[in-house]
């Protein structure tokens, strides 16, 4: 360990990383509405306004947007949890045989919870398999498994960089009925592959953007995220070498990602291996200003608002399919929102509302230390 850096003992549990699952759970449980809304009663420039809300729209196919991080970096921090689950597991005398059951079982549990969003309308034609939820189970048993099993990050590090080169050469080369001289949204191997090998309802009519073969690059995602995570934990206190390292390996990544953009272009709903960089990078940086912020510096005020949601992330996200939050928001926030004209003001009021009881679900769970987890 460097002798110039700062040493602070690093807690038992990674709380960065519920901090940091946590603010990117804000955005799907309505913090993107919120936001706007109150930059909307501070009456901040339009043009800036404008700007924020594009950055919280999906691109509609290249490109990349601050949105468009969202999910990737919810898979990211999956991998980045395994070495924390995994090795003291190990350490404690657990076979790799009853791990690799445990994270079976978790991969199906997962599965299983996206599927009933569709499931209990008992109607083929609403069924929908490839959820978000398939596509995190999917790509945290390929990274938990290749963790589990090969222990050589420099083996893991080269594994990951050939099945991204294998996963480009496939969708751009390997031919396939109608196969057209571009990739088009609906004219691709994966989408393709989505119509034909399971008959369910497609998010986009003609494509799945959590579909079939996208679990590949998706995989490599989440390794990236156990590969971050094994280093964090290498350093038995929390340093400014780890911060600087995750630093260096954001913008390599970063780099990384651009460069192949010129090769295959970032395209989220392929889940290129652009793409894969590009949020990689990203993740990578936004992790490290966590860590440094919680761990290295100590202020682990910085996270508090975001921790309850972090703890319970798959318990709000399946939440908000089985309970009407809307209607107990409105319950309470919708007289006081009638009580003011001003438009901007009522929607600030109600975006609040939506926010807090959900927040204070969560924050009820976490104090009574109630974890739903899988």
């Amino acid at each position: 360990m460097p002798k110039n850096n700062k040493i602070i003992t690093k807690p038992a549990r990674l709380t960065s990383l519920d901090a940091l699952r946590g603010f990117d759970m804000f955005f799907i449980i309505g913090g993107g509405v919120f936001l706007v809304a109150l930059l909307r009663i501070l009456q901040l420039p339009n043009t800036f306004i404008e700007l924020i809300e594009q950055q919280l729209t999906h691109v509609q196919w290249e490109g990349f947007n601050f949105y468009d991080l969202i999910f990737p970096l919810f898979v990211f921090l999956a991998g980045v949890s395994i070495p924390f689950a995994i090795i003291p597991s190990l350490d404690k005398g657990l076979t790799k045989s009853e791990l690799q059951l445990k994270i079976s079982k978790r991969t199906l549990i997962l599965f299983l919870i996206g599927l009933s969003f569709s499931f209990f309308n008992f109607q083929e034609n609403t069924l929908r398999i490839y959820t978000v939820l398939w596509l995190i189970a999917a790509s945290y048993f390929i990274a938990a498994t290749l963790t589990l099993h090969i222990k050589s990050w420099k083996t893991l590090l080269v594994l990951l960089v050939i099945v991204l080169v294998l996963y480009h050469l496939a969708i751009q080369y390997l031919p396939y009925p109608g196969k057209g001289s571009e990739i088009t949204p609906s004219n691709n191997l994966a989408a393709w592959l989505d119509r034909i090998l399971i008959k369910t309802n497609l998010y986009k009519q003609t494509y799945d953007p959590e579909g079939t073969i996208r679990v590949i690059s998706s995989g490599m995602l989440c390794l990236l995220g156990s590969l971050a995570g094994r280093r964090i934990r290498f350093y038995k206190e929390a340093c400014v070498q780890c911060t600087k390292e995750l630093v260096a390996f954001g913008l390599i990544f970063l780099l990384g990602g651009w460069v192949w953009s010129f090769f295959f272009p970032i395209i989220k709903d392929i889940w290129s291996p652009s793409f894969i960089l590009w949020s990689a990078g990203w993740s990578l940086l936004i992790l490290a200003l966590f860590y440094q912020i919680m761990h290295v510096a100590q202020q682990r005020w910085f996270g508090w608002i975001f921790v309850p949601i972090g703890v319970n992330s798959i318990t709000i996200y399946a939440g908000q399919r089985y309970i009407d939050f809307e209607h107990t928001s409105n319950y309470f926030f919708s007289g006081v929102a009638n009580l003011v004209n001003d438009i901007d003001s009522k929607l600030f009021i109600l975006a609040f509302g939506l926010i807090f009881i959900k927040w204070m679900f969560l924050y009820s769970l976490q104090q009574k230390k109630i974890f739903i987890k899988v």
